[in-house]
C-alpha cells in the first residue's frame, strides 16, 4: 500500500513534504526566481527565455531544496532591453557588467510610424533595402555638398 504524503502550507506560503521537508510549492512566486530570467548565452546572443513558471521552479530547486546562497558578489547585473518589446513582443533584461551605468530617465519620444513590412516578399524586401540604400547615398552627397547646394549660404 502506498503512502500519502500530506503536505500543506506554512505561515510564508511555502509547501513542504510534511516527511522529508522538501519544498514542493509556492504560494507566490520564489523570490530568487529572476535570476533565471533571459540567463545570458553569450555575448551577441539573446537571454535564454523560459517561461516564468520554470523560473519558479528552477528557484525552488536550487535554493529551497540544494539549499545554495543567493549570488554574494555578482559579476554582473539585470537591466531592462529596450529593444525587446520591439524585437520580441515581451519585456525581456540584458545582463550588462556591475560598473555600468543604469538607463537615463529620458522622457520618452513619439513613437515613429513605419509601415508594416512583415508580409513583404523576397522582391519587395529587395526593393526596399535598394530604396534605403539610395537614400543614404543621397543624404551623403548631401552631407558632403557646399553650403550653397545643402541652401544653407548665399549665391
Amino acid at each position: 500500500m502506498m503512502e500519502v504524503v500530506v503536505a500543506k502550507a506554512d505561515k510564508d506560503g511555502i509547501v513542504r513534504d510534511r516527511r522529508t521537508g522538501i519544498v514542493l510549492a509556492r504560494r507566490n512566486r520564489h523570490p530568487m526566481a529572476d535570476l533565471f530570467r533571459d540567463a545570458p548565452m553569450g555575448e551577441g546572443l539573446p537571454g535564454m527565455h523560459m517561461d516564468p513558471m520554470a523560473e519558479h521552479l528552477l528557484a525552488i530547486h536550487i535554493f529551497d531544496n540544494l539549499d545554495c546562497l543567493p549570488p554574494q558578489n555578482p559579476l554582473y547585473k539585470q537591466v531592462p532591453d529596450p529593444e525587446s518589446l520591439n524585437a520580441t513582443g515581451t519585456d525581456r533584461v540584458i545582463y550588462v557588467p556591475i560598473g555600468t551605468p543604469g538607463p537615463a530617465d529620458v522622457e520618452a519620444e513619439e513613437p515613429i510610424i513605419v509601415a508594416d513590412i512583415s508580409d513583404y516578399t523576397e522582391d519587395q524586401d529587395a526593393a526596399l533595402e535598394l530604396q534605403l540604400r539610395q537614400k543614404r547615398i543621397a543624404r551623403k552627397l548631401l552631407e558632403q555638398a557646399d553650403p550653397q547646394v545643402r541652401g544653407e549660404g548665399d549665391y
